[in-house]
């Protein structure tokens, strides 16, 4: 083997190495999935990055919640999980709880400027609202729960383009409330 053909095999495997790490990066998720409680350990989510915590009031309904959302941001997208503990006059009282549960789900659609539907879904159902994002065509997909002392809302939304749906379903899916 000469000098000059044993540099051409290293050039060629070289190059095959090289676009091979390239072909690796280029199809590099930006999505790093990581498993963790929130909600005061009564849910349990896989974040597609690293999460951050906010606390504020929520008004909903006739009732004001103080709201945590535990949020992670892909691009434009954001998924997050929103939990509210009920005040003792609502967690006693199945009635107000339904109704605030279903001021949540209305909320959805406010947020995403959506009429909403004419039948809802049960809790724990998935929820899809098309309308706007940032001025875009946007999406949104949720679930809502209200068990007897915790108002909470899981909800994967962005535009069309920065929101795969199945990365949409894969957060939803992830996502358990515990007994």
């Amino acid at each position: 083997m000469t000098i000059s053909s044993l540099f051409r095999c290293m050039f060629k495997k070289t190059a095959a190495f090289v676009g091979l790490a390239l072909l690796l990066v280029a199809c590099s998720p930006s999505y790093n999935w990581r498993e963790m409680d929130v909600a005061d350990g009564h849910v349990r989510a896989a974040f597609p990055a690293r999460v951050m915590t906010d606390t504020r009031d929520l008004k909903l309904d006739t009732h004001t919640l103080r709201f945590t959302l535990a949020s992670a941001t892909v691009d434009e997208a954001v998924f997050a999980v929103g939990s509210a503990p009920l005040p003792p006059e609502i967690a006693a009282d199945p009635v107000a709880r339904q109704a605030l549960g279903m001021a949540l789900m209305r909320s959805l659609y406010t947020n995403m400027q959506a009429p909403p539907p004419t039948e809802w879904p049960a809790y724990g159902q998935e929820i899809e609202v098309h309308g706007k994002a940032m001025g875009k065509p946007g999406l949104l997909r949720a679930k809502v729960w209200v068990t007897d002392t915790m108002l909470i809302e899981a909800v994967a939304a962005g535009t069309q383009e920065s929101l795969p749906a199945e990365r949409a379903r894969e957060f939803l899916r992830s996502v358990v409330v515990k007994p």
